[in-house]
């Protein structure tokens, strides 16, 4: 028996060591949905790494402290020594890509709205990733064609870095596009009693639905951070037009109606095979960055009772329901 303990505890020991050290630095704050789902995604492919997580909280600090924060993990990252480093969203991939991978260590990156030629990131041989890349347009037209004729919807996102990217990659510089025959008007603000208002007047104005997209960096009246989810159900609350969404974790009973949206879930799980393959011996630089996996529907079934409409979608589409 004692030599089968020993057996046992050297095997144990022996797998322990194995395991490749793997640093996590989020750019937002663990509570964060999108963060608790890619962070899912990266548990399931990379189950027998150790992994530890850095958070920078860039969502609910001003952008004069970023810097600092990337220090501070940077700090974390000499201090462990990781074998791999995984960076999650924009910000943490421009504080810290290129000083990592050179350092030496390989970087892992996921949910970039950014193009990596512009921080250039692109070609960098310890580096690769996974793009973050909405399909706003469709899902603007295929979620309007439920609500019959359609001419006016507006779209609101925080005045966020990250936000501004992602806006920009889809529709450029303009402030209103057209689709069709549907008018977009695209509204940024960091300041909650703004948001409301603009929530509130928008079937006065003439719009037929509200799509939210990123409304993590508002604050109240007295410059506090606003939380996210007092946000998004404020909004479900109120709004005189349906709300739909082009994340997954805005749709829901007390949120958007839905969308076609896409998951954090999916880019961790990406990530994470990129992740292990290079901790299994392969080069990054034989990894290409990879565009996330294709948005998928989801939709809640209260909401749509609550507004009486039925999805309208091409033969054969596959939902994903909420409560």
């Amino acid at each position: 028996m004692t030599r089968w303990l020993g057996l046992l505890l050297l095997w144990l020991s022996s797998a322990y060591c194995l395991a490749a050290q793997v640093l996590v630095i989020h750019s937002y704050h663990p509570g964060h949905p999108w963060i608790h789902d890619y962070s899912r995604g990266l548990a399931v492919s990379l189950p027998n790494q150790q992994l530890t997580h850095v958070y920078l909280d860039t969502k609910r600090l001003p952008p004069s402290q970023f810097a600092a924060q990337g220090d501070l993990a940077w700090q974390s990252y000499l201090q462990r020594k990781p074998d791999l480093v995984i960076l999650g969203d924009d910000i943490a991939i421009d504080l810290l890509a290129l000083r990592i991978a050179n350092h030496g260590t390989p970087v892992v990156f996921l949910g970039m709205n950014d193009n990596p030629r512009h921080g250039d990131i692109y070609g960098q041989p310890l580096i690769t990733g996974v793009l973050e890349r909405p399909l706003m347009k469709r899902n603007l037209v295929e979620m309007t064609q439920m609500l019959g004729e359609v001419r006016r919807v507006k779209v609101l996102f925080d005045a966020s870095s990250v936000a501004s990217t992602a806006l920009r990659d889809n529709f450029g510089s303009k402030r209103q596009v057209t689709l069709g025959r549907l008018r977009v008007d695209l509204v940024q603000t960091n300041d909650y009693q703004q948001w409301k208002q603009q929530v509130l007047a928008a079937k006065d104005k003439g719009f037929r639905a509200l799509f939210v997209g990123l409304y993590h960096t508002l604050k109240d009246e007295s410059g506090q951070p606003v939380d996210a989810e007092t946000v998004l159900q404020w909004s479900a609350q109120h709004s005189p037009v349906p709300l739909f969404a082009f994340w997954e974790f805005s749709v829901g009973p007390q949120g958007a109606v839905g969308g076609l949206v896409i998951q954090g879930y999916e880019q961790g799980l990406l990530a994470g095979q990129l992740a292990q393959q290079i901790l299994t011996g392969t080069a990054p630089s034989a990894l290409p960055i990879r565009i996330g996996e294709r948005a998928s529907y989801w939709f809640s079934r209260s909401q749509l009772k609550r507004w009486q409409l039925t999805p309208r979608l091409r033969e054969n589409s596959h939902i994903n329901w909420r409560p």
